[in-house]
């Protein structure tokens, strides 16, 4: 973990040293739904939850950005009641194909997925994990948009959609 944020604070660092567009900060926050998939599926339902998430915009086409949220699913099961809470901590990156008013994006995020599962006290885990994303950012200034994300984590993938705001804090 401590490598993964060296290397983004290096990225961030060198891109805002080297390019000539205008660099800012974003922060925001979404939320939304968390589809099991697969043997994941068999066991879990449908998870909600949100993140708070940060970007910061290399240039007019590309941002990384640190996503940290929080998503509970419960059990399919008559043995009790149970349930999976996971903690995404993810860096993000986004190529957006369009850079005023309608802004579709492509992404991935790469990070640390902290999970816990209340059976006869907690247990507790932590996974890397890899999320390709699409989605878009709609308005200037205060925006508004929508994700689709695929997160592979050994055991527990997911197909996350969510909605969210994001505000610029500076030029």
């Amino acid at each position: 973990m401590r490598k993964l944020m060296t290397i983004l604070l290096a990225i961030v660092l060198i891109a805002g040293f080297t390019t000539t567009s205008k660099a800012q900060i974003s922060i925001g926050a979404k939320a939304g739904i968390a589809l099991p998939m697969g043997t994941f599926g068999d066991f879990y339902n449908m998870g909600f939850g949100g993140s708070a998430i940060g970007e910061y915009s290399l240039n007019d086409n590309m941002s990384v950005g640190l996503n940290i949220g929080y998503y509970s699913f419960g059990a399919k099961t008559d043995v009790g009641d149970f349930k999976l809470s996971i903690i995404p901590i993810v860096a993000d990156f986004k190529y957006f194909f369009m850079t005023e008013g309608f802004m579709p994006y492509v992404g991935a995020g790469l990070g640390m997925y902290m999970s816990s599962v209340n059976i006869d006290g907690a247990e507790s885990s932590s996974d890397f994990g890899f999320s390709p994303k699409v989605g878009f950012w709609m308005g200037d200034g205060f925006k508004y948009g929508a994700c689709i994300d695929y997160n592979i984590i050994s055991d527990a993938n997911h197909l996350g959609i969510s909605v969210g705001v994001i505000y610029p804090l500076g030029k």
